[in-house]
């Protein structure tokens, strides 16, 4: 995973496939396939001999692309090639998820009829009547303390949209399995399909009784501020929206590791936000905490400021009212200029490098929107960046694994911005030399995230 990752990155082609072509067992089959691709705009990773039947050799190529199309003119041009036959082309995101990218599996063997009768019926009729005598039982005695509810309505699914809860699923098992693989926790889909928040807040409140603390993932702005605090406020476990506070945790986690880097003061930065839905609430109300009390948001309508009438919901107002204190109007660009920090969280191209040079000397930009980003990293480096990090480097699966489980191993009520901030300094602290985050694969990373959470709920 972290292999294919840094090649994708590092080719600029962000979707992979797997080329799979018969060849004649020639000393010099191979070469011509792999210029063919390279040729076509792609680029070849792994080469793996499938088979070798009589005569000829079958390779399957790992090849990266931009998308369909250079894929289909990749395999175009393979196949041209003389003795060359593609067989099929695979993709890897298809093959992984068929099938679903988790499941449910017993803890215990069942390997005779006796472990049958413990597991269930009739031994498990001890541990119900322990549960009803005393429900915090529960806790020890069912797997409510290591399950988390990834709970969506499938209104902002990724770069996607609104697609509806069962086109989200995917996402949502996918981000199961980082549980499992990251922090070891049991994370389960709940797919609630509705577009009224109170509907939404009704059943999941309703389903809470199951769960040791609640994922709200991929609900669309505003909704998702009113669900996230009301289930806060009624449920007693954590109840963690990953566009907000996931987002916010990382980009502070970023900011502290920048900050390093360039010797900049925290408090004497002035910081421009694109995008002001839930990533850029959460964000701006992050860095003030922090000790930024400069910071400027920006939508599809402008600068936000008080009194602004277009695009605006109560969420918005409210926003205005604790930013951009100097009550400033017009457009991204006018938010930038001047600006020690811009942090991108809205859509792809929308920054130029003369809105970056516009900035302060040595500015840090964060453009973060996916799949692509408001401006390249080296874009932005060559307009004079100091520090400059897309999505890809700046990861939520960064954070959430490791602040769930310090959450459920503390038995904490609520995730608490005290928590938030341990975590973003907790992974700030763990950054390679040269590097501008941790390392999301080496274990190390998340047990460092879950003690610092851990030891911050346990705080008076």
């Amino acid at each position: 995973m972290g292999s294919l990752e840094a090649l994708q990155d590092r080719f600029a082609r962000g979707t992979a496939f797997v080329m799979r072509v018969r060849l004649e067992d020639k000393p010099d089959a191979l070469g011509p396939v792999l210029a063919a691709v390279v040729k076509a705009g792609a680029r070849t990773g792994e080469i793996q001999l499938a088979e070798h039947p009589a005569g000829a050799m079958v390779y399957d190529i790992q090849v990266f692309t931009t998308g369909d199309e250079q894929m289909a003119a990749a395999r175009q041009a393979a196949a041209a090639v003389k003795g060359a036959e593609v067989l099929t082309v695979l993709d890897p995101a298809m093959e992984t998820h068929r099938g679903g990218a988790c499941e449910t599996r017993s803890r215990t063997p069942i390997s005779s009829n006796t472990d049958l009768r413990i597991v269930y019926t009739p031994g498990v009729a001890r541990v119900c009547k322990a549960i009803q005598a005393d429900p915090a039982n529960a806790w020890e005695f069912t797997n409510i303390c290591n399950r988390v509810a990834i709970a969506t309505n499938g209104t902002a699914i990724l770069g996607l949209g609104d697609i509806g809860v069962l086109a989200g699923l995917p996402v949502m098992e996918g981000k199961a399995a980082i549980f499992w693989e990251f922090a070891r926790i049991s994370a389960e889909p709940v797919l609630i399909d509705t577009h009224d928040p109170e509907e939404f807040i009704t059943i999941m409140e309703k389903l809470a009784a199951g769960f040791g603390a609640i994922q709200i993932e991929d609900v669309a702005a505003p909704a998702c501020f009113h669900i996230t605090r009301e289930l806060d406020r009624r449920l007693p476990i954590p109840v963690f929206h990953d566009d907000q506070h996931g987002t916010a945790t990382i980009v502070l986690a970023g900011l502290l590791s920048a900050l390093k880097k360039t010797g900049k003061n925290i408090e004497r930065m002035r910081c421009a936000i694109s995008g002001a839905g839930a990533a850029g609430t959460a964000i701006a109300d992050m860095l003030h905490i922090a000790g930024i009390d400069d910071v400027v948001l920006a939508d599809r309508a402008g600068i936000l400021y008080r009194g602004r009438k277009e695009n605006m919901n109560a969420e918005k107002v409210a926003l205005a009212q604790r930013t951009n204190k100097d009550n400033i109007r017009g457009t991204l660009a006018d938010a930038m200029a001047g600006r020690d920090l811009f942090i991108g969280v809205s859509q792809p191209n929308l920054v130029s490098q003369a809105m970056v040079a516009s900035m302060t000397k040595a500015p840090i930009v964060f453009a973060l929107a996916n799949p692509v980003s408001e401006i390249t990293v080296a874009e932005a480096y060559q307009a004079g960046a100091a520090v400059a990090a897309d999505g890809r480097m700046m990861n939520n699966a960064l954070a959430y694994p490791g602040i769930f489980r310090g959450a459920l191993d503390s038995a904490a009520e609520s995730i608490t911005v005290d928590m938030m901030l341990a975590a973003a300094a907790a992974l700030a602290g763990l950054v390679p030399q040269g590097q501008l985050m941790p390392k999301m694969m080496d274990p190390a990373t998340h047990q460092a995230v879950a003690r610092a959470v851990a030891n911050a709920a346990q705080k008076p």
